[in-house]
């Protein structure tokens, strides 16, 4: 491992680490200040190996029951692939910071997280020129749950910033499916909890629904998985709790007209993916999507809301098979 110096204005050191530079940074926004880190295979001096192609950075964007590090094993992987990848927390999430003065409103302005997300990509280019020539300024979006709601107001807001679109378990602004009477009932039991602050339970109950899935028998999710998703939940209860954080940051979905009537905008290549055993407005919302975006395809995993945790190989090898596009 070797520290370098640091570029521009970078808070901390470049580290190179097994042929992967890692590189780690917050920007400021109005509300405060969003982490976003880039691992990138290091482009060394001289060397030909896919000098001719421009490959679109992966930008990966996390769902509101977890952080960056959700797409931990999609980072390693792909980067062992060529890929450079950027990834962010959402403002009120892992390492991203409202500020004093946000959180000191007694009205709070709705966050607009395709906007953030645009400025973390530019300042990301911005930061490093070769990957700005390699990549063509261009990013192939991939977003889980409320990332994939992100991705698709991103992508509509931006185009000029994406190549490609993955949507993963997700909603879509101004569509409005409803529950079933008992995914409601098991809604109604965390806001139960949430509010005689009873963060364990609550974190509980989260991981019953978006983990093991609310039609499911409690326990069907790996113990591993299960664990992860319990300690981000809990986390994240813990700040909405404090109010400074989680669904405490109210957000601002694309709107006049919303992204649901929007979606014919999108031009680039999009594949999406529901789980089998998730939500039932969540995988009616993937399937509207997928219908109404050209040419996108459709895939079901067996699994619940968290589908790169629940079936990382077979996720891996399915996004692998889409960005082998980008490469002709």
């Amino acid at each position: 491992m070797s520290l370098l110096k640091p570029k521009g204005m970078l808070r901390y050191p470049c580290i190179e680490d097994d042929g992967v530079q890692t590189v780690k940074d917050f920007h400021e926004v109005t509300e405060g200040r969003i982490f976003w880190r880039s691992d990138s295979p290091i482009i060394r001096k001289h060397s030909v190996k896919d000098e001719s192609i421009l490959k679109p950075t992966l930008l990966f964007i996390h769902a509101c029951v977890a952080d960056h590090t959700l797409w931990d094993d999609q980072v390693a992987y792909f980067t062992n692939k060529g890929w450079c990848c950027l990834r962010y927390d959402l403002l009120g999430y892992g390492e991203s910071i409202p500020s004093e003065s946000y959180l000191s409103k007694e009205s709070r302005s709705p966050v607009k997280h395709h906007d953030h997300t645009a400025r973390i990509a530019e300042a990301f280019l911005a930061s490093d020129g070769e990957r700005r020539q390699s990549s063509n300024g261009k990013f192939v979006v991939i977003g889980l749950s409320c990332g994939a709601c992100i991705a698709i107001d991103f992508a509509i807001s931006s185009p000029e910033l994406v190549s490609g679109l993955v949507l993963c378990a997700g909603g879509v602004g101004g569509l409005d499916i409803a529950n079933t009477a008992d995914e409601d009932a098991l809604f109604r039991t965390v806001d139960q909890y949430m509010a005689e602050k009873d963060i364990e339970n609550a974190a509980r109950t989260n991981v019953r629904i978006w983990g093991d899935g609310p039609q499911e028998d409690e326990g069907r999710l790996d113990a591993n998985v299960r664990g992860k998703l319990y300690n981000w939940c809990k986390t994240i209860a813990t700040r909405e709790i404090a109010r400074n954080g989680g669904s405490a940051i109210p957000q601002e979905d694309l709107n006049n007209p919303p992204a649901a009537q929007r979606l014919s905008q999108i031009k680039v290549g999009t594949i999406v993916a529901k789980g089998k055993y998730d939500e039932s407005s969540t995988v009616s919302a993937m399937d509207y999507v997928a219908q109404n975006i050209e040419r996108a395809e459709l895939k079901e995993f067996e699994a619940g809301h968290m589908i790169n945790l629940e079936c990382p190989t077979e996720f891996n090898n399915w996004l692998g098979i889409f960005l082998d596009k980008f490469l002709h």
